[in-house]
């Protein structure tokens, strides 16, 4: 191998903002045009911003979220303000890269700090949070209404259950429980990391609400407990998992987040 493209290369691999930058330039690809009822979402556990080389790197989270530059975001893992996370709100400084309308939510007492955020090109016209009842760490749900245009708008739901031992069955059934009492619209998403496979009983609960986007695309390959259900829509017109963040190359540098972004574009009428 040529000793120069072995020097850049070896650059590149430890500089993630970098690469991401020649390859994609700032996530700024034109993108085919969609129907404005034509949404894209994603759900992501960015893991208080840590990637797998254990490094802290909000750049690195927004460019993983600008390879499929979606309309509307679920974060999970979310912190603000914490000595861990340098004093960075993580939730307001995405949304501020991204140019996007947001909202975090984080109760005080939250000794854990899993707060979530879902952040929206489009307006949020309402925000809520709420405390999902638990017995190991402090779990919550966020509850948006956005706005997409005068005849659109749409209940979206980000959440993150617990995890082991805690009643994860529980903790479904109060989510869903509440949904129904808060909803504002038959058009809902409701995304986030579930902890739980497919093929547990408490998904089978959620499915009695909504429909998982990825089986109903056909997604292949699907996230093992991050998921994006709908209830309400068109059409699903795409259901992936980002799972290589820079082609052509190898290494935890390229990774934000223990997880990876999943996505759905999802038409609603």
């Amino acid at each position: 191998m040529d000793k120069k493209f072995k020097y850049v290369l070896l650059v590149l691999i430890i500089s993630p903002l970098l690469l991401s930058i020649i390859t994609f330039g700032i996530g700024e690809f034109p993108r085919k045009a969609k129907s404005k009822n034509e949404l894209t979402f994603m759900t992501y556990n960015i893991h208080f911003g840590q990637g797998e080389d254990d490094l802290l790197n909000l750049e690195r989270i927004a460019q993983n979220i600008l390879i499929d530059d979606p309309d509307i975001i679920g974060l999970q893992e979310v912190r603000a303000g914490r000595i861990t996370s340098q004093g960075i709100d993580m939730a307001f400084w995405l949304a501020k890269r991204l140019k996007m309308d947001y909202y975090f939510y984080n109760p005080i007492n939250n000794h854990h700090e899993m707060g979530n955020a879902i952040l929206s090109k489009y307006p949020i016209i309402l925000r809520n949070g709420y405390e999902i009842p638990s017995l190991l760490m402090e779990r919550v749900f966020v509850h948006c209404v956005v706005k997409i245009s005068s005849t659109l708008t749409i209940d979206i739901y980000c959440t993150h259950i617990g995890i082991r031992t805690e009643n994860k069955a529980a903790q479904v059934d109060f989510l869903l429980e509440k949904i129904t009492e808060i909803t504002t619209s038959s058009k809902q998403v409701l995304m986030g990391d579930f902890n739980l496979r497919i093929d547990t009983l408490e998904i089978g609960n959620v499915l009695t609400y909504f429909n998982d986007t990825a089986a109903e695309f056909g997604a292949d390959p699907r996230a093992s407990i991050d998921y994006i259900f709908a209830a309400g829509y068109q059409e699903i017109t795409d259901s992936h998992v980002i799972t290589d963040m820079l082609p052509g190359i190898n290494s935890p540098a390229e990774f934000g987040s223990d997880h990876l972004p999943v996505v759905s574009t999802i038409v609603f009428s």
